[in-house]
């Protein structure tokens, strides 16, 4: 059977904005090139990379920061909620043999607790550390995947050369070092304000950063947080279900195409400077992004003084195909980018004088992620005939705002034409929102009611 191509109803074919004088153009930070991502190039030039060649860095661990080490953390680090949030004393078990590993590792007889060999296993209230070993990765398995296991502790150091696997419930910091790796992590919990670091641009089986899980799951308590440091992704999703969620200065977060991802309501996901949150392909049978809580850049103490940027998949909608390779795509008219449902927000904390902004455009591809933007929910499009076809479709985002948007520091980009639905139109006589130079018409053309 020869595929089926069937172009519905699409918005016109992309054309320059022509925005207002009250809303001018203001130029968006682009799209990082894969190559622009790995150790040897510029962008490896970020703060968290070049800590690793500090003579402190092997000693720090994630239950001792060493916060107040020039070099070892981002210039505001005493602003943030992590570092100032005081940890009881707990025990702190060390993997007795670094280099060798185990599939039994939440076994006591692996660990050291000062020195001597522990008689106690861990529990949601120890810290754990495994050594940095300088030939050969060592696994340690934490979990039994036979049994779904989840393993539960405190504090977590990952050495160099050392990978620690199994699915996590984390109730403290984790610091992966430079060389260093996790799989499975799969979700934050607990009261306290914590990090999650990650001191690798790329590593081995996972291509770009450290790959936590398919579902990651948030689940602070409500005065809680943790802030996401390095380049962190999922194969499915992250569900922000409580707390606050911190993307952290140069931070990235990626998510596959498999799941809806929502931020619920009472949670918060907030972006500070550089930081990267996105749906990095076309999810065509659902929405990229549900906001019942709040999204937001910047926090109160910690206002935006660069561009931070929320990446939405573009949609195919009104394209049936059904593909020879079994990929079959049915793309729903009501498929949409971005959904804020009537009790979310969308905010931005600006620092005065800055002409920072919460960016708010099209994720486009990138092969880092492991995906592609193109992907059929299924089935992968390699060799596809069908593909050439998808990439003739527009790259623009279209949203749903049912909820309360405060427009002072957004900027959009790569909305299609009438893109953006909503019950008031923003006042665009003033500065806010600001528009990027790929919108496909005015100002007044991307809202509709």
């Amino acid at each position: 059977m020869l595929p089926v191509i069937l172009l519905m109803a699409w918005a016109p074919t992309s054309m320059a904005a022509e925005p207002s004088v009250a809303a001018p153009v203001v130029p968006h930070i682009r799209e990082p090139h894969v190559t622009e991502l790995r150790p040897n190039d510029p962008a490896a030039d970020r703060w968290y990379i070049k800590a690793a060649s500090l003579p402190v860095y092997t000693t720090a661990t994630a239950h001792e920061p060493m916060y107040n080490e020039p070099g070892l953390w981002a210039g505001d680090v005493a602003k943030t909620r992590y570092a100032q949030y005081q940890w009881p004393k707990g025990r702190v078990l060390v993997w007795a043999n670094p280099g060798k590993g185990a599939e039994d590792g939440w076994d006591v007889s692996y660990w050291l607790e000062d020195g001597k060999p522990a008689t106690e296993p861990f529990d949601a209230n120890t810290d754990l550390v495994l050594p940095d070993f300088g030939k050969l990765t060592y696994y340690v398995k934490l979990t039994d995947g036979r049994k779904y296991q989840r393993s539960a502790f405190r504090h977590l150091t990952v050495g160099s050369h050392a990978c620690v696997i199994g699915h996590f419930s984390v109730h403290g910091n984790i610091w992966i070092k430079a060389g260093g790796s996790t799989r499975f992590s799969d979700s934050a919990v607990g009261d306290g304000n914590t990090f999650w670091r990650n001191d690798n641009l790329s590593g081995g089986w996972d291509k770009r950063g450290t790959q936590l899980v398919d579902h990651f799951f948030f689940r602070k308590l409500p005065t809680a947080s943790t802030e996401f440091i390095g380049i962190h992704w999922s194969d499915d999703n992250w569900q922000v279900e409580s707390g606050t969620m911190i993307v952290g200065p140069d931070s990235e977060i990626g998510m596959g195409n498999r799941t809806p991802p929502v931020i619920r309501k009472g949670a918060t996901l907030a972006m500070m400077d550089g930081a990267y949150f996105t749906h990095r392909t076309n999810m065509d049978w659902g929405d990229d992004l549900t906001v019942e809580g709040t999204l937001q850049g910047g926090l109160p103490e910690r206002p935006l003084t660069r561009d931070a940027r929320l990446g939405i998949g573009w949609k195919s909608k009104g394209v049936f195909i059904d593909s020879p390779k079994g990929g079959n795509r049915v793309s729903s008219v009501g498929d949409i980018g971005l959904r804020l449902t009537k009790d979310g927000l969308i905010k931005a904390y600006i620092s005065p004088m800055s002409n920072a902004h919460l960016i708010m455009n099209c994720s486009h591809i990138d092969p880092d992620f492991r995906e592609m933007d193109i992907q059929a929910r299924a089935h992968g499009t390699t060799g596809d005939v069908l593909v050439p076809k998808l990439n003739t479709l527009p790259r623009v985002i279209d949203m749903v705002l049912d909820g309360n948007v405060e427009w002072t520091g957004i900027l959009l980009d790569d909305i299609a034409r009438h893109g953006i639905k909503i019950a008031s139109k923003p006042d665009l006589s003033g500065t806010a929102p600001a528009f990027g130079p790929n919108n496909q018409g005015k100002p007044s053309e991307l809202f509709t009611n």
